[in-house]
C-alpha cells in the first residue's frame, strides 16, 4: 500500500517538474517585469530565478530526472511482484513509459503552455524553495558539464546579441499580428528597429529641392517669399547657393517686421536674427541622429558629405515619419503627404524619378532594393552604370522599369511594373 502511494506521490512531483519547466521557460520576461512593478512579489521572485537560469533548469531537470527514475524502478518492482519476472519486466517497459509520457510529460506541458502565467507564478514559492536546496548538486553538475564542453569543438559564431534580440522582437511582430494583434503598431515597432540600419542620406531632402534664399535678399521680397512657403525654417546662402550661412526662423520674421516698420529705410542684416547652420554628415544613422536632434533640442539640420558638400536637409519630422508614417498639418496641401503616381491600365505605375525607394516600398508594399540608392533614378543609374534614353527597359528586382521621361541627365518619369501588376478596367484609369 505504501509502494502505491510513493507512486502517487512521484507521478504528482514529476507532472510539477515538467510543468514548470515549460511555464518559466515560456513565461514573458516582459510580463513579469510588468507585474513586478505592480508589485506582485512573486513575479519578482521569478524573474529573480530566470536571471540564474542554470540553476532553475538544472533543479527542475535533476529533480525530474530523480523521480523518473524513481517511478520506473519502483513500478517495476510491483509489477514483476504481480505478474512474475518475465512478464512484470515487459509490462513495466511499455506500460510505465505509457503512463510517464502521458501523466508526467504530454500532460503537464500541455498544460503549463495553456496556462502559462498562472502556473508559473503559482509554482514559485516551491521552486524557489527546491532550487535553494538544490543549489550545491546542480553547481556541481554545472561544472562537470561545463568541463566537458569546453572538450567539444565551438561553433562559430553567428551574430551578436544586440541582432539575435532583435530577432526575436521581429518574430514577436510577425507572430502577435497573424494572430489579429497589433495589426497597426506591428510596422512603427518594426520602424524603430530598423533606425540604425536607415542612414540620414536615405530619407533627406535633397538639395535639388530644398527651398532657400539669398541673404542679401531686400526685406520686401523676404516677406514676400516667406508668405508662399508653407515651411518654418529658411536656410539661407550666401554668394553661392551651397554656402548656407544661417536659418531663418519664420517666427522671427515678426521681430524683423517690427524692426521694419519703425525704422524702413536701414537695411536690416539677417544674419542677427539667424541661427548657426547645424551641419551632419549624410552617413549618420536615424537613431544616432534622432538623439542628436533631443540632445540639441533643435529639428532642422543641414546635411553634407565626407567634403563638406551640401546633400540636402533633415527635420526631426522626416526621422518621425519614418516611424509613424506621414505626417500632416494644416499647412500641408492635399496630397503631399502621399507619394505622387499615376496608374495605367496595364497595372503600371508612373513614378518621379526622385521618389525615395522606401516611401515606395512602404506605400506599395514592395521590397525594392534601397540599399544601393536612396532614389528611383538613382536605383536605375546604379544597375545600368550609365545614363539611360528615353523608352529603355530594365529588369531590377523583378520589376520592369522603362524611362517615360528625362531632363538632360535626370530621370524625372518612370514607369514601373511589378512582378504581378493588377489590371484595370478603362473606367479606373
Amino acid at each position: 500500500m505504501i509502494s502505491y502511494i510513493i507512486l502517487i506521490v512521484l507521478l504528482l512531483l514529476s507532472f510539477f517538474f515538467s510543468g514548470t519547466e515549460t511555464a518559466t521557460t515560456a513565461v514573458s520576461s516582459a510580463w513579469l517585469l510588468d507585474q513586478e512593478k505592480q508589485g506582485n512579489n512573486r513575479a519578482k521572485t521569478l524573474n529573480k530565478l530566470k536571471r540564474n537560469s542554470e540553476l532553475v533548469i538544472g533543479t527542475l531537470l535533476l529533480g525530474n530526472n530523480v523521480v523518473n527514475i524513481a517511478i520506473t524502478a519502483i513500478a517495476t518492482a510491483l509489477l514483476i511482484e504481480i505478474f512474475g519476472e518475465h512478464y512484470g519486466v515487459l509490462i513495466a517497459t511499455f506500460g510505465v513509459s505509457f503512463v510517464v509520457l502521458i501523466l508526467s510529460e504530454i500532460l503537464p506541458k500541455t498544460y503549463a503552455l495553456a496556462n502559462t502565467n498562472t502556473f508559473a507564478l503559482a509554482v514559485t514559492p516551491l521552486l524557489s524553495v527546491l532550487c535553494w536546496i538544490a543549489a550545491p548538486a546542480v553547481r556541481t553538475l554545472n561544472w562537470i558539464s561545463k568541463t566537458t564542453m569546453r572538450l567539444l569543438p565551438k561553433a562559430p559564431k553567428t551574430e551578436d546579441a544586440d541582432e539575435r534580440l532583435k530577432a526575436e522582437i521581429r518574430g514577436a511582430i510577425a507572430l502577435q499580428s497573424s494572430e489579429g494583434v497589433l495589426p497597426q503598431e506591428k510596422g512603427m515597432v518594426r520602424n524603430v528597429l530598423d533606425l540604425d540600419e536607415v542612414t540620414v542620406e536615405d530619407i533627406m531632402i535633397h538639395r535639388s529641392k530644398m527651398v532657400s534664399l539669398n541673404i542679401a535678399t531686400s526685406m520686401k521680397d523676404l516677406l514676400k517669399f516667406a508668405a508662399t512657403i508653407p515651411f518654418s525654417r529658411i536656410p539661407l546662402w550666401k554668394n553661392k547657393s551651397d554656402n548656407i550661412v544661417g536659418i531663418l526662423h519664420t517666427k522671427n520674421l515678426l521681430k524683423i517686421l517690427a524692426a521694419y516698420v519703425d525704422n524702413p529705410k536701414p537695411r536690416i542684416n539677417l544674419q542677427d536674427y539667424c541661427a548657426a547652420p547645424w551641419f551632419v554628415l549624410n552617413t549618420t544613422s536615424l537613431l544616432d541622429q534622432l538623439h542628436a536632434f533631443k540632445k540639441r533640442r533643435e529639428h532642422f539640420a543641414i546635411v553634407v558629405d565626407e567634403y563638406g558638400a551640401l546633400q540636402g536637409i533633415i527635420t526631426l519630422e522626416d526621422v518621425l515619419e519614418e516611424i509613424v508614417g506621414d505626417i500632416s498639418d494644416e499647412n500641408d496641401k492635399a496630397d503631399s503627404a502621399s507619394l505622387a503616381f499615376i496608374r495605367t491600365k496595364k497595372g503600371a505605375y508612373l513614378l518621379d524619378g526622385a521618389a525615395p525607394i522606401r516611401d515606395i516600398n512602404r506605400h506599395f508594399k514592395w521590397d525594392l532594393p534601397d540599399d544601393k540608392a536612396a532614389t528611383l533614378a538613382g536605383l536605375i543609374l546604379y544597375e545600368a552604370e550609365r545614363i539611360p534614353g528615353i523608352g529603355q527597359t530594365f529588369d531590377i528586382a523583378g520589376f520592369s522599369m522603362t524611362i517615360v521621361d528625362k531632363e538632360r541627365h535626370r530621370l524625372t518619369t518612370i514607369e514601373v511594373v511589378p512582378p504581378q501588376p493588377e489590371f484595370l478596367d478603362e473606367k479606373e484609369s
